[in-house]
């Protein structure tokens, strides 16, 4: 009886030990997965508002394209005007 008692507790000694030891890899293994979630969202992120400046620097040179189209139209417009007047 006392033997069983013996190696119970002995065995129960090498799973706490082992628990513990385990326990240590996992939180490690927890961190480093959060840190690396953390900095892909950050990285996401980051890109996504390079995207979206991107695009509002597209639409502003669309903007400024399109109104430089409307500036040379009524610049020849206003030469053919002239042009007709001086004749």
């Amino acid at each position: 009886m006392n033997g069983y008692l013996i190696l119970s507790i002995v065995a129960l000694m090498f799973l706490v030990i082992y628990w513990y030891s385990y326990r240590t890899v996992t939180l490690e293994d927890k961190k480093r997965k959060d840190f690396w979630d953390k900095k892909r969202h950050l990285e996401m992120a980051f890109h996504a508002r390079l995207k979206e400046r991107s695009e509002r620097r597209r639409l502003k040179f669309e903007r400024f394209m399109e109104r430089s189209k409307e500036i040379q139209q009524e610049l020849s417009k206003l030469q053919n005007s002239n042009q007709i007047q001086t004749n």
